[in-house]
């Protein structure tokens, strides 16, 4: 079987076992309704499952960027008590108290907390669920294992690629990949691009601003000696590299890129930084916030620049 046929088995797996999980809870919620306790365990009547677009086709796997990612096997998983979907019982014990989120680079991805599911997603691929489980504790950290995923967040410092830093680290385990990270307090429904972006924002400004011309930034990623590097697009096509020194503002060098020897890494996103061209308008932009403030949208290939 195919790496991109096993994802999408997984994929169907994934989202049959929560349509599986939903059906089940309304089932009892009627039967305690209608007070038939011996009734149970049966819907009645001729349901008609809810379709959620759960037939969309996984994107084509990552490609190495210039740093490769880490990886590992997984251990043995340990089983867990599931956490009924309308939300956990007590996590008064937990190390982060729902609703939180994670997220890392190399690849860009990004765990948040939707309706008592975990949802991962990775930059150009399928998301993947798993309900939230009640931890086990290991070792200091709080093992959430809700296959296909396994995840790990324990009370230690953190730091990601792109400068992101934090006070509690993240470890996601799927299809045997290991993915760290940082793990916040509070809700955060962005995409793993915009998480990137606001990692990499004083970089972003620093390029933009070496460049004098508009131009959307097209990727961020790891460079040697400690560098970061923002891949950039003006209006007429043609692309840049901007390499930044480890201070994050200091720029290193500004190369243009013949369109052949651009890697895939280099064209993950269409960022348009605010005060660059307001003028674009795209009603299926994706506003990339920093708090309550607005540093700028991520444009779909749809959108004009």
């Amino acid at each position: 079987m195919s790496v991109a046929d096993k994802r999408g088995t997984d994929q169907m797996l994934i989202s049959a076992r929560r349509k599986a999980a939903r059906a089940k809870q309304a089932a009892g919620a009627v039967c305690l309704a209608a007070l038939l306790l011996a009734a149970c365990g049966q819907p009645s009547g001729d349901e008609t499952a809810a379709g959620e677009g759960d037939a969309q086709s996984p994107a084509e796997a990552d490609q190495a960027s210039p740093v490769a990612a880490s990886t590992r096997s997984s251990g043995q998983s340990t089983s867990s008590v599931a956490v009924p979907a309308a939300g956990p019982g007590d996590t008064s014990g937990w190390i982060l108290s729902p609703p939180f989120y994670a997220a890392g680079d190399e690849p860009f991805w990004k765990l948040d907390i939707i309706d008592g599911w975990f949802v991962f997603r990775r930059s150009g691929l399928a998301e993947i669920e798993a309900p939230i489980v009640q931890p086990t504790h290991a070792g200091g950290a709080d093992v959430f294992d809700t296959p296909p995923l396994k995840v790990t967040i324990r009370r230690r410092a953190c730091a990601t690629e792109q400068g992101g830093r934090g006070d509690i680290s993240a470890e996601i385990v799927f299809d045997e990949v290991e993915y760290d990270g940082c793990a916040f307090g509070g809700s955060a429904g962005a995409s793993a691009e915009a998480a990137a972006v606001l990692d990499a924002l004083a970089s972003i400004d620093a390029c933009l601003a070496k460049m004098e011309e508009p131009a959307l930034v097209t990727a961020t990623y790891p460079r040697e000696e400690g560098r970061s590097a923002v891949a950039l697009r003006t209006k007429v096509g043609s692309i840049y590299e901007c390499g930044v020194e480890p201070d994050g503002k200091t720029i290193a060098y500004l190369d243009p890129i013949e369109p052949r020897a651009a890697g895939a890494w280099m064209n993950r996103m269409r960022f348009l930084r605010k005060g660059t061209s307001d003028g674009t308008k795209c009603d299926d932009a994706e506003e990339v916030r920093s708090g309550d403030t607005v540093v700028g949208r991520l444009l779909t290939k749809a959108c004009r620049f």
